[in-house]
């Protein structure tokens, strides 16, 4: 039997999102998870306790000199995050 009023499952979740002021949270934890890859293995081998709150990403560094490096390459962090999740979640990184 074929209805006519049928949705895509995926369009049924995403509505459900919006509607539960959820998507923003989403696109949190997916730049969270994309930090590693848009950072490299190597400097995120160095951060932890990432977390984001209004609009700041806070990373704690473990080592000074990544720190500085990371500090220097800020504002490509933050493109390049923003756009692997394709929306503009953060507008500031703070390390610790």
């Amino acid at each position: 039997m074929i209805r006519k009023n049928s949705q895509r499952l995926k369009d049924v979740l995403d509505e459900l999102i919006k509607s539960q002021h959820l998507d923003g949270r989403l696109y949190e934890k997916h730049l969270i998870d994309a930090f590693p890859d848009v950072a490299g293995k190597g400097i995120a081998a160095h951060t932890t306790n990432l977390y984001i709150q209004k609009g700041v990403l806070y990373v704690s560094v473990d080592s000074s000199v990544i720190r500085n490096e990371m500090q220097l390459m800020r504002t490509r962090l933050i493109s390049r995050l923003n756009d692997t999740v394709g929306h503009e979640t953060i507008h500031e990184i703070i390390f610790r």
